[in-house]
């Protein structure tokens, strides 16, 4: 098989197949209305990282949004043999599910079963200087809003205000867009969490903010203890980015990435820090460790 090439397995066939192969009706409601939500994962060893925690949130959220049901089990078998089929290169994996295909005559009529699409492809790279020297996030001029109440517990695929932030950290020479709550409190990066370092103490906007529950975010939040640090979770003010020893976003993709500047403004010392570096560190150990034997 041609590596670099994008795999995919949807809910209507069982083998993995080119992605570009795979066709999406235009009744399809995620394609036609937006009614779709996702997750994103990675694999360490050839194996998807956090697997188990990642379906967890996406059955949660399918709930919470009152798409029709899906089979989860069928979901982690297509997500296992899409790693395999890249093995053994690592893979970005991601799994999109949509309300289904729309009915005559009742175009929003519940559907009995969800549908879905789950693709492998290789993981966005990330050079070494990212994690050795850092990187500069820009705040973003678009808040983090919460339509519904649903964040944290629901990956909607369109986010608004997510993708325009994206675009505003690219023209902006950025690596990442900070975003603020409707309070103008810090909420997250347009496709990571955020903490800050002050002393010994690690400190991230808690859910209540109105952010996603990363699962890199939970991870790294229970590694805080063995890298000797307190831990808390709290509502952020935007000049605690600048008065912070250290900054660091957390993603799925990116694992721990050090910030050593927010728009003109060093943080610390301008370096990559030591806490920062140390939860890179446990991270990237307890995920290898965790694949090593499998799912």
């Amino acid at each position: 098989m041609e590596k670099g090439a994008f795999w995919c397995i949807t809910s209507q066939n069982g083998e993995p197949i080119p992605a570009e192969k795979a066709g999406i009706s235009p009744l399809d409601r995620g394609f036609f209305s937006g009614e779709s939500i996702y997750e994103t994962l990675r694999t360490y060893h050839s194996r998807p990282f956090a697997l188990d925690d990642h379906l967890k949130r996406l059955v949660r959220g399918v709930e919470r949004f009152g798409l029709p049901a899906i089979e989860a089990g069928r979901l982690r078998e297509a997500l296992i043999a899409l790693a395999k089929v890249r093995a053994p290169e690592e893979s970005y994996l991601r799994v999109s599910v949509s309300a289904g295909l729309m009915s005559p005559g009742e175009p929003f009529a519940r559907q009995p079963r969800s549908t879905w699409v789950a693709f492998s492809g290789p993981i966005p790279p990330h050079v070494a200087a990212v994690y050795e020297r850092g990187v500069r996030c820009v705040v973003s001029r678009h808040g983090r809003w919460n339509p519904g109440g649903f964040v944290p517990a629901v990956k909607f695929s369109f986010n608004a205000e997510i993708i325009l932030a994206r675009s505003e950290a690219v023209e902006r020479g950025a690596y990442e867009a900070i975003l603020l709550s409707p309070e103008g409190f810090v909420a997250e990066a347009s496709s990571s969490n955020i903490f800050i370092v002050v002393g010994k103490k690690v400190v991230t906007p808690d859910l209540a903010t109105g952010i996603l529950d990363g699962v890199t975010r939970a991870k790294v939040i229970a590694l805080c203890p063995k890298a000797g640090v307190e831990v808390e979770e709290r509502r952020v003010m935007i000049s605690e980015l600048w008065e912070a020893d250290e900054l660091f976003l957390t993603g799925t993709t990116r694992e721990v990435v050090p910030v050593v500047r927010v728009d003109d403004t060093s943080i610390g010392h301008g370096d990559p820090g030591l806490v920062t570096d140390r939860l890179l560190g446990l991270f990237q150990e307890m995920a290898l460790e965790s694949t090593l034997g499998g799912n």
